[in-house]
């Protein structure tokens, strides 16, 4: 399972390209909440939205169970122990990585600085 998070959609949004829609197609992707969160709040209007919901019934979604609440927290203290600070949003895409044994296919460096304290993370490269 690969999780997609929001700057592969959005590039690919943007720029269709054969190689990232392979990808999409080949692989047993899905998304999580904030990465559709993430999506609809860059709608630039009520027809945009629309679409954007639509695109997304296409892909499955992965959920937080109750006990990753805790294990964000952990996790959010283990970044923090470790000096690396990211956006809330992504400490919760990696925590539900985690717990599904999921890769994470994206563009954004803070995965990368996440890794180093998070070792079993596991980052797709297309």
């Amino acid at each position: 399972m690969v999780i997609v998070d929001t700057n592969i959609l959005i590039g690919f949004l943007r720029h269709p390209d054969e190689e990232t829609l392979r990808c999409l197609q080949e692989n047993s992707v899905c998304l999580c909440g904030v990465v559709k969160a993430e999506l609809m709040h860059g709608a630039r209007s009520a027809e945009d939205c629309e679409r954007l919901s639509n695109a997304l019934k296409c892909f499955p979604c992965l959920g937080m169970k109750e006990s990753d609440w805790v294990d964000l927290g952990r996790n959010l203290y283990a970044l923090r122990s470790h000096g690396v600070t990211v956006p809330f949003q992504d400490a919760i895409i990696v925590t539900i990585a985690l717990s599904n044994f999921a890769s994470v296919w994206t563009n954004d460096r803070h995965f990368n600085m996440m890794k180093t304290v998070f070792p079993d993370l596991k980052l797709f490269n297309s």
